[in-house]
């Protein structure tokens, strides 16, 4: 081969310039081959980075750089004459060295991108031009053109081609074209690995579905941690590190690059598991993890990580898994059935427990067995997101122990789904694992309560209580259960005798009385009789308290109803269930009345149960029903059945003892009646209806020893009464309002007699003498306006007479006899007005209770009992030693004389007052003797 004539080694540099500049580098492995010392194969590599355009299609010097690296091939064309050289001017030598000592050559080796071989000129060569042709075309396509011939000679240009140049074209060609942006290779190659495992994991699109996030897991990401090991990556990350807020990790992190890099993608499936858990869920049941990666078919077979860093980067992806599971915040169904797929895929993946029972229904609940104390050891940070993904965590650690309490906690959320009470995973965990007996109660009634608001008909109530029961021992046979739980189940601290009770009140919930019956009673179950009978007698209180109705054929009276109807045949002795017998009735007679409380509340049941006084109930209806008065015996029923249903608070004296016995149950009976009739003759009276209320006292209120039969209220017993006494003298002081026409004075008799009898009868009655003086002075008043009506009688009866004697054509007497007849009555009304001012004038005003007594007594003698006073008119005149009895004769019998008609014309009411009188004298005599201190006759 002949040497170019007149070519200098400086013309030979400044040739090969204008060979790459004109594009033209065909002649270059010859002029290389003549000028071996100035044109070394470095110089001629950073001539041709230098020089030609970034644009030239590789397949024009890619033979070029074959032979360059490898030598010319053999027959090849190495003609010098070949070479143009045209291009170099005709210059001096001088110019010329001067000229190429001005050419600024690019280094061969790009800045920032270390290789493992120095020496690799030709992988420094490409990985530079690659980058040129990238930042000046952003034809990334030419790149890959370029680099296939030549990376399977240099690890390191095979390195870069899969962790740089293919995730790019991918992204940029493939995944998602698009003509406006596209990621360069300088923009990638200055990524660290959590930017760029974000970046290229965070284009997924929503789209085209969850399946994206596993292509690109497989081909972007896998692709990109392949080159987790060279220099530059490891610098971009070791300050990434530095800068980064770091967190306590455990003992156990990775070791090697690559193990870090997989890590950070599992941080980042569990982030993004907590906005898409439908994409994570595809992205662990159709993806392999770190091993499942598409390098292009670029990399070498015998390539691949290491059996141990291998092995923990399978356990690492599974913990990601079950901390996925655990994370899950979605409480809906499908969110559920995602978590059981990983949570399956995850255990067939590391071939850990069996998962069977998880894909398939929840007909047959299984027996879960793990090892329940190295779950219990946990905490409630064990549960936190930033603890889920450390080593050390017995939850999510794949174990047999771990994906068996996971699938338990699964299969029961799938449970508490069907009962419409949707839970998150870790709330499971959490209640299972660390919430104490009373906050595992609170969470059962709750799911209690769900199922029974989701109630359907038709539903399979036995198999639900077989599920809320296995929810709590996480056991399908009964009879293998241990003694002592530890964490197994969801509320495997609550005793089984609760959670039984529990569904035993839901059951009558649901109005399920046969089965509840069969299961709790015929069957026999854990609970006991006692236990039994509590548990319905609470579930028939929350019917009875929650019913705005007091009907018992309706709302919840009449569920509380049904369920008492259903149980007290096999309660036949139970005292409660007597007692809401009692209640029911009450509330049921209650319900027809109309009744409204304070602020315009309307009346509820459970107003008798928590009102502190419901007797006051009975007053209220007096108040707002209209002659509800008059069915009285309706009311004294309702007061019995709310005193035999034991709401009934005694109201005791003041004057009572702190230290006394609580009355018996007959007392509070009698204390009820008599406060009931108390109340219904108040209201008789303020309806003004007195005759009703002289009625009730004389056939109710009256003592048995006072009437010739006996009452019909219970016979009373020696227990303090100070309500009768009340009643009777309410009604003894009652006045009848004044109307517009002038009263009958026989009727204002017969009003004033009845009401000095009930005052009689409310001074026999008086517990104490303190109310003594109060009813006399009533009484005197009532006689003093009786004797006052009689005195006008017998003046209005006189004036009669003597008109009748007057009439025209009659038969009267002459003048001189009615001159005598008229003197007569004069000087008799005369005697009489002088007899009343003596009597007045000495029994008005007494000096002290013993006048008070007395001037009572004799009025009471001489008015109030007529056959007495017609006795005593009969009695032979007074001796000497008693002269006022002639004086007292003579005015009891002109009292008697002048209401003789009147006593012949009611001969039954005379009668009355007789036998009134006969039984109140002895109650009288002993009464006042007592106040003023006498002793009986026969003592």
């Amino acid at each position: 081969m002949a040497v170019l004539p007149g070519l200098s080694g400086a013309r030979a540099i400044l040739l090969a310039t204008h060979l790459c500049a004109n594009g033209d580098v065909a002649a270059l492995p010859s002029l290389q081959a003549q000028f071996p010392t100035y044109l070394p194969l470095e110089r001629v590599l950073r001539i041709i980075l230098t020089f030609l355009p970034e644009s030239a299609e590789p397949s024009t010097y890619i033979p070029v750089l074959q032979a360059l690296v490898d030598g010319p091939l053999q027959g090849a064309n190495t003609d010098s004459t070949a070479i143009n050289t045209t291009s170099i001017p005709d210059l001096s030598e001088a110019v010329v060295r001067k000229r190429v000592r001005k050419i600024r050559l690019l280094p061969l080796q790009y800045p920032d991108e270390d290789t493992q071989d120095s020496s690799d000129l030709l992988a420094q060569f490409l990985i530079h031009r690659a980058h040129r042709i990238d930042s000046e075309t952003a034809l990334q396509p030419l790149v890959l053109d370029l680099l296939l011939p030549f990376y399977e000679r240099s690890p390191t240009l095979r390195t870069w081609l899969i962790s740089s140049l293919l995730p790019l074209l991918r992204l940029n060609y493939e995944y998602y074209p698009s003509p406006d942006e596209t990621f360069s290779v300088e923009i990638l190659e200055s990524m660290d690995n959590s930017i760029a495992i974000n970046v290229l994991l965070s284009m997924t699109s929503a789209t085209k579905g969850s399946m994206d996030l596993v292509k690109n897991l497989r081909g972007l990401v896998g692709a990109w941690m392949y080159g987790s090991n060279r220099t530059k990556r490891r610098r971009l990350n070791e300050a990434a590190q530095e800068n980064a807020i770091t967190l306590p990790q455990d003992g156990a992190q990775p070791k090697t690059t690559a193990g870090v890099g997989w890590q950070q993608v599992n941080e980042w499936l569990l982030a993004r598991s907590l906005v898409d858990h439908e994409s994570a869920v595809n992205a662990f049941v159709n993806w392999d993890g770190p091993e499942d990666v598409d390098l292009g078919g670029y990399a070498e077979e015998s390539e691949g990580l290491p059996s141990e860093e291998l092995s923990d980067l399978r356990t690492r992806y599974g913990q990601t898994g079950l901390a996925v599971v655990y994370a899950n915040s979605d409480p809906s169904g499908t969110a559920l059935e995602g978590s059981i797929r990983v949570l399956a895929r995850i255990a067939d993946f590391l071939k850990l427990g069996e998962s069977s029972y998880l894909t398939s229904d929840i007909s047959e609940l299984p027996t879960v067995k793990f090892d329940s104390e190295l779950i219990s050891s946990t905490s409630r940070v064990s549960l936190m997101q930033n603890a889920l993904l450390v080593s050390s965590n017995p939850l999510t650690r794949p174990s047999c122990s771990s994906i068996s309490f996971l699938s338990a906690i699964c299969v029961s959320l799938r449970i508490l789904n069907e009962f419409g009470h949707p839970t998150p995973s870790r709330t499971a965990s959490n209640i299972c694992l660390h919430c104490n007996e009373e906050t595992q109660l609170l969470e059962l009634r709750n799911i209690v309560a769900s199922a029974v608001r989701q109630a359907k008909s038709g539903r399979d109530w036995n198999k639900t209580r077989q599920q809320l029961l296995w929810l709590r021992d996480w056991q399908s046979d009964r009879s293998d259960i241990p003694e002592q739980l530890t964490c197994h189940g969801l509320f495997w601290k609550v005793p089984q005798e609760t959670v039984d009770a529990e569904i035993l009140k839901a059951l009558l919930e649901v109005r399920e009385y046969n089965l509840a019956v069969s299961i709790y009673i015929d069957a026999g179950s854990s609970l006991s009789q006692t236990q039994v009978e509590g548990a319905v007698k609470e579930a028939i209180f929350a019917a009875y308290d929650n019913a705005s109705n007091g009907n018992r054929t309706r709302g919840g009276m009449k569920k509380a109803y049904d369920i008492l109807q259903a149980f007290q045949p096999h309660f036949a002795d139970s005292a409660s269930f007597k007692q809401i017998q009692a209640l029911i009735s009450a509330t049921h007679a209650l319900s027809f009345y109309s009744l409204t409380l304070q602020h315009g509340v309307p009346f509820q049941p459970v107003s008798i149960r928590v009102h502190p006084d419901p007797l006051s109930l009975i007053e209220k209806i007096l108040d707002q029903n209209l002659k509800s008065y008059t069915k009285v015996d309706d009311l004294l029923a309702i007061g019995r059945n709310l005193v035999a249903a034991g709401v009934f608070a005694h109201v005791t004296d003041e004057n009572d003892s702190p230290f006394s016995s609580p009355p018996s149950k007959e007392d509070t009976l009698i204390t009820a009646e008599r406060r009931i009739m108390s109340l219904a003759i108040s209201s008789a009276l303020s309806s003004h209806d007195f005759g009703t209320a002289y009625s009730y006292i004389l056939t109710r209120l009256t003592p048995p020893s006072l009437l010739p039969t006996s009452s019909p209220l219970t016979n009373p017993s020696p227990i303090k009464d100070d309500i009768t006494w009340r009643a009777v003298y309410n009604a003894g002081r009652y006045r009848a309002p004044a109307t517009s026409t002038t009263p009958n004075n026989q009727t204002q008799i017969t009003h004033l007699s009845q009401r000095m009898e009930l005052l009689s009868l409310a001074l026999v009655l008086a517990p104490t003498p303190d109310p003594l003086p109060e009813i006399l002075g009533a009484w005197r008043r009532c006689d003093e306006e009786l004797s006052n009506l009689r005195a006008r009688e017998s003046e209005e009866e006189d004036l009669w007479d003597s008109k009748g004697d007057t009439i025209p054509g009659g038969f009267g007497p002459t003048d001189s006899e009615q001159d005598a007849l008229e003197t007569r009555q004069h000087h008799a009304r005369r005697a009489r007005a002088h007899a009343s001012n003596n009597r007045l004038n000495h029994e008005e005003a007494p000096m002290g209770l013993f006048e008070v007594a007395r001037g009572a007594a004799l009025a009471l003698q001489k008015n109030a009992f007529p056959l007495r006073a017609a006795a005593s008119a009969s009695v032979p005149p007074a001796s000497d030693n008693h002269p006022a009895a002639p004086a007292s004769s003579s005015r009891s019998h002109m009292r008697t004389a002048s209401s003789t008609s009147d006593d012949q014309h009611d001969e039954s009411r005379v009668r009355k007052r007789d036998v009134v009188s006969n039984m109140v004298t002895d109650g009288l005599v002993s009464g006042l003797g007592w106040v003023l201190g006498a002793q009986p006759v026969n003592r």
